[in-house]
């Protein structure tokens, strides 16, 4: 179970990109597999763990979850941004994260939510094990997921990325398992299924229950003739309009009710970009969307200025993300370790003592708290009480 034989060959773009050394493999991940009874047969599953290391002031800490629909299209891709963001070449406007990738065993039957046997503009016989759509949200809710948090350091805050009829499925869970995701991220979703009898019967949910902290990205893919204007595919009542249609449709109806309703919201129209290409340019914009809250613009240089009054500002920031990802996040220790030590090299010790006592409050369980504070005092020139926080700090790396 578990093997490392996931690898990445492919994925370059000019925004983001990961580079092999010559002769090295590049892993991405691990397969693991559970049986599920809900869906009566076992099922693959890739993982992703965040590559850069842990923060040496928590090893312990968790990661924000992201499950990948249709992961042999975009596992690969989905957890090269995360890397990318959340610590690769020292950009930090993502949390690190873990990708969990659920590999199709019969696409039209999990991602469905109805029975539809003979959809328009879907192959003859595709469709004829369609509408196990609440199976398959069962068989993630009661039984991937816990799966997950007892094999990984997963955090109560989760994403889900589908494409297509995935896309749909991620409306499912949105309007009929409020709170198992906080995140949706819907690429050209499958909106005319029943043309548009299910959305218009379920879409409502949104002004029923409070929809505060949870975030939807909507993709919408110019899949019709590119001669046919925005204005007059409104309009249209030809069937090979429709899948573009009901998106726009879902699209004014969200944008409708929104301002008496918390959800956070943002959709994008790809005239570009027909319907399976749209998936690659819809991932990175969702994923800049849906953490758009997280990362911070440190002050350079202003922040090491003696004058410098407000130090609040890292803490207060870090408690609007916990209140955002739902569930605390303390302001990285590393990070805090080392403006405490350029404060120490410029002589402002009283700043320095601040974020020093932050990390402590917030990491009372690190040796490197303690020791961070046993360089204070010897900067200071308080020998005893510098021993004594080297000492607790090296009884408690012993014990580690």
């Amino acid at each position: 179970m578990k093997t490392l034989i996931l690898t990445i060959g492919l994925f370059v773009s000019s925004t983001f990109f990961l580079v092999a050394q010559t002769k090295k493999l590049m892993i991405l991940g691990f397969r693991d597999s559970i049986y599920s009874k809900i869906l009566g047969e076992k099922r693959e599953i890739l993982v992703h763990l965040p590559d850069t290391p842990a923060d040496e002031f928590a090893p312990d800490q968790k990661y924000p979850v992201i499950y990948v629909l249709d992961a042999g299209s975009y596992f690969q891709t989905i957890a090269a941004i995360s890397e990318s963001k959340g610590g690769g070449s020292g950009n930090f406007s993502s949390p690190k994260v873990i990708v969990v990738g659920i590999v199709n065993t019969d696409r039209m039957r999990d991602l469905s939510p109805t029975h539809w046997p003979n959809p328009p503009l879907v192959p003859a016989g595709m469709a004829a094990s369609s509408g196990d759509g609440e199976k398959f949200l069962g068989f993630i809710e009661k039984e991937l997921i816990p799966h997950i948090d007892s094999i990984c350091p997963a955090a109560p805050h989760r994403t889900i990325i589908g494409h297509s009829l995935g896309g749909l499925a991620a409306i499912n869970a949105l309007l009929n398992h409020k709170g198992l995701f906080q995140n949706h991220v819907v690429l050209d979703p499958t909106t005319w299924w029943e043309k548009e009898n299910w959305i218009n019967s379920v879409k409502n949910k949104l002004t029923l229950a409070d929809y505060s902290n949870t975030s939807v990205f909507l993709a919408i893919a110019h899949s019709v003739d590119k001669s046919l204007s925005i204005e007059a595919l409104k309009t249209d009542t030809n069937l090979r309009t429709l899948p573009m249609r009901s998106e726009w449709n879902f699209d004014q109806y969200i944008k409708s009710i929104i301002g008496a309703h918390p959800l956070i919201y943002q959709s994008k129209y790809y005239p570009d970009y027909d319907h399976g290409g749209v998936a690659l340019p819809g991932i990175i914009d969702a994923m800049g969307f849906i953490y758009n809250f997280y990362g911070i613009s440190f002050p350079f240089p202003g922040f090491f200025a003696p004058d410098y009054s407000e130090d609040g500002k890292l803490a207060a920031h870090y408690e609007m993300v916990s209140k955002r990802l739902g569930y605390k996040v303390a302001p990285p220790g590393e990070l805090i370790n080392a403006v405490a030590h350029e404060l120490m090299g410029s002589k402002q010790f009283d700043r320095a003592k601040k974020y020093l006592d932050l990390n402590l409050k917030n990491y009372p369980n690190s040796y490197k708290s303690y020791e961070a504070m046993g360089d204070y005092y010897k900067e200071l020139g308080k020998r005893e009480l510098s021993d004594g926080f080297y000492k607790k700090a090296g009884v408690m790396k012993g014990k580690g």
